[in-house]
């Protein structure tokens, strides 16, 4: 079942249009993150989803039901949506139990009930232990599961999480986007949520949709579009690369510094660019290329070499003296990733 559909969505305000027909579709159960640089749309399109911006033009569909078509559309607590703001949004004066059962109110369920949602919902969360407890006397990520708690209270199918991780210490991050991300699939709950660091869409997504310009350039799954970007952009956004110019030499071949190398769905243009993340070069002895300078980064160190009459970034196993001379640069077996200039 498509969870969330999508289709020639336009939105914005103050006379500015801010997504420009965004269409996309996700499955029941699944993760996406949306990347892109600020003002790109990301917040905007959730708040779309949740019926908290005016839309000018488009159709909103979660579990099959419109729910937004053109101006009009459902109210927000309507649409099954949980929104867990950046900020997290907890009240300061409530206890992490009653800041649950606020949650629950307009639902109007009986006594029964709401204590039961609220202690399984704890329990899911691992916060049974600190029911008491207000805002201020939590952690950082104690309070992100606060936030996701309320949220789950309500049952909703879908979640939409803005900048969630923003506000946690980078070394409690990885594990919380763990925990996160299990108990998301343990209720079989569909997220999107919007992200500045591709670190955290790789940890947490099922797929990724990379925008540009008001619109998504590419969706898809993580890996696919990591490694078969459709654009020069999607590749830069999702890391370093290197890009030279080849020229195609059959109908699926072009050559290369290191010869000819078979493409498949070549581009039929007679010069393309060919774009080459740092890792898939190996630098070895011997030849005419140089060390300029390097970054150690623990698990590899960021090389720039001279090689072929052009700088280039490759990732080496450790550090390298600066200066080293004659060294080459190799080319790993990796699916190439060519483009239209």
């Amino acid at each position: 079942m498509s969870a969330v559909f999508v289709q020639d969505l336009q939105c914005g305000y103050d006379g500015q249009t801010i997504l420009n027909d965004v269409s996309f579709a996700l499955a029941e159960g699944q993760i996406l993150a949306l990347l892109g640089p600020s003002g790109c749309g990301k917040t905007t399109l959730l708040k779309a989803l949740a019926g908290l911006m005016p839309v000018k033009r488009g159709t909103i569909k979660l579990y099959e039901k419109i729910v937004q078509q053109d101006h009009e559309g459902l109210e927000p607590e309507q649409r099954g949506v949980g929104f867990i703001f950046q900020d997290y949004a907890l009240f300061p004066h409530m206890t992490v139990r009653q800041n649950l059962q606020f949650g629950l109110t307009p639902l109007k369920l009986p006594a029964a009930v709401v204590e039961q949602r609220i202690r399984e919902t704890l329990l899911i969360v691992g916060l049974s232990a600190l029911e008491n407890r207000y805002p201020h006397e939590l952690s950082g990520g104690q309070q992100q599961r606060v936030a996701i708690a309320r949220s789950l209270v309500c049952r909703p199918r879908l979640m939409l999480l803005d900048e969630p991780f923003s506000n946690i210490d980078s070394q409690l991050r990885l594990p919380l986007i763990r925990e996160i991300r299990d108990l998301l699939k343990s209720q079989n709950i569909t997220a999107i949520f919007v992200t500045h660091n591709k670190e955290e869409a790789f940890s947490l997504a099922d797929e990724l949709a990379v925008f540009q310009q008001g619109k998504i350039a590419q969706q898809g799954e993580a890996s696919m579009v990591y490694h078969q970007p459709v654009n020069r952009y999607v590749a830069e956004f999702l890391g370093r690369g290197n890009v030279v110019s080849v020229q195609r030499s059959a109908s699926d071949t072009v050559a290369t510094p290191w010869g000819e190398i078979k493409v498949d769905n070549l581009p039929d243009h007679p010069q393309l660019e060919m774009f080459i993340r740092p890792q898939w070069l190996e630098i070895v002895a011997g030849g005419e290329g140089q060390l300029l300078e390097q970054h150690f980064l623990g698990t590899h160190a960021d090389c720039k070499i001279q090689w072929e009459g052009k700088e280039w970034h490759a990732w080496h196993a450790d550090a390298m003296p600066i200066g080293t001379e004659n060294v080459s640069l190799l080319l790993r077996p990796h699916q190439p990733v060519i483009f239209c200039p």
